[in-house]
């Protein structure tokens, strides 16, 4: 982590992942009829996992400050996404996510053992961590667009600016903001802009998908339909 407010927004992204996992969770206590949500709350605390990992870089090894927290992290959202798509009732595909997950690992090694570069390795998860926000966005807006009702929207519209700020930090590694941030505005917020709008757009994601559910209890609880 090389910017200490970054480091500081790092730590309230993993806070708000760990306790929005947590209120799937216990909300998904009562409604294990419904498939995903296990899943989803797994995904989420796999993913604060991730960025509790990233955050020991330097002091713990690279395999595990490296490698595990980018599989945790990717992985974590294919596993949120996939709770996501058994919650629909969309087919989950997961050989594309073994092999997104497989390409992460090949190219995070090569870039960490093989051929040093801190910018190229920040590309390759913000590419492949790109996948899992587009995936997000295109499920949630299918289902709204088939009958859904607008908490997708919700679901959509934060895995959007989530995947926007991924491609704008792996253009910042490019660019070289993350070795020396530049003066220039534009480039210290692509850089670590990701950070800032992670903790929000966890909490928007999560209140769209409690309140999936709640609608979904909702109709099911109405007179003539069973529970």
């Amino acid at each position: 982590m090389q910017h200490p407010q970054a480091y500081a927004w790092a730590l309230v992204l993993m806070v708000a992942l760990a306790l929005c996992a947590l209120a799937v969770f216990v909300f998904a206590l009562g409604m294990r009829r419904y498939p995903g949500m296990l899943a989803w709350a797994g995904g989420g605390f796999m993913m604060a996992t991730g960025i509790f990992l990233m955050l020991q870089q330097g002091a713990w090894p690279l395999l595990a400050s490296v490698i595990v927290a980018n599989l945790c992290l990717v992985g974590g959202g294919m596993l949120a996404a996939a709770g996501l798509r058994r919650f629909l009732g969309r087919r989950v595909p997961w050989r594309v996510f073994a092999v997104v997950l497989a390409s992460l690992a090949c190219w995070a090694s090569w870039y960490t053992w093989v051929r040093f570069s801190l910018p190229a390795r920040v590309l390759v998860f913000s590419l492949h961590m790109l996948v899992v926000y587009a995936d997000l966005a295109l499920v949630a807006w299918r289902a709204w667009r088939t009958g859904s009702p607008w908490p997708a929207l919700l679901i959509a519209g934060s895995n959007v600016v989530s995947g926007v700020f991924a491609v704008g930090r792996g253009a910042a590694a490019l660019s070289g903001a993350l070795d020396a941030v530049p003066s220039v505005f534009i480039w210290k917020f692509a850089a670590y802009g990701a950070f800032v709008v992670g903790p929000p757009a966890v909490v928007v994601h999560t209140a769209g998908f409690l309140l999936l559910a709640g609608y979904r209890s909702t109709l099911e609880l109405r007179p003539g339909r069973s529970a």
